[in-house]
C-alpha cells in the first residue's frame, strides 16, 4: 500500500509504504505523481517512509521502478526512513546510479529526514 504524506509540497514528494509494494501502486500513484512533479519542477526530492510491516515489491513494480534509472538525472535528493539492512544495501548499491543524493534514516529520525529532504 502506498500512501502519500501530507508533508508534501512544491517538488517534495513523501511516501509511506506498507505492506507489499505492488505494480498498481507504482502504475496509478508512484509514476503519474513523480511525471507530474518534474514537468512542474524539474528536479524532485523524494522522502519514502517504510513501514513496519514493509514486504517489499512484487516482481512487476521492481521491473516498473526502473523508471528512477530513466529520470536518475531528475532527483534531487531521496530520504529512504526505516529500512531493514538489507534494503539499505540496496540502496548504497543503487546510489551511484542516481544523480541526486540518497541517505537512509531510522524512523526514530523521521523528523530529521524531513528537514534534510527540505534543506
Amino acid at each position: 500500500m502506498l500512501q502519500i504524506l501530507p508533508e508534501s509540497q512544491a517538488n517534495i514528494l513523501g511516501l509511506k509504504v506498507g505492506g507489499k509494494f505492488t505494480s498498481r501502486d507504482c502504475q496509478e500513484l508512484l509514476i503519474p505523481r513523480l511525471k507530474n512533479l518534474i514537468r512542474e519542477h524539474g528536479r524532485v526530492r523524494v522522502l519514502l517512509c517504510l513501514d513496519e510491516d514493509f514486504q517489499g515489491s512484487d516482481l512487476e513494480a521492481l521491473s516498473q521502478e526502473a523508471f528512477g534509472l530513466q529520470h536518475r538525472d531528475d532527483f534531487q535528493r531521496i530520504a529512504v526512513v526505516g529500512a531493514s539492512w538489507w534494503l539499505s544495501l540496496q540502496l548504497k548499491l543503487m546510489a551511484p546510479l542516481i544523480a541526486g543524493e540518497v541517505r537512509n534514516f531510522s524512523r526514530a529520525e523521521l523528523p530529521e529526514a524531513w528537514t534534510w529532504i527540505r534543506g
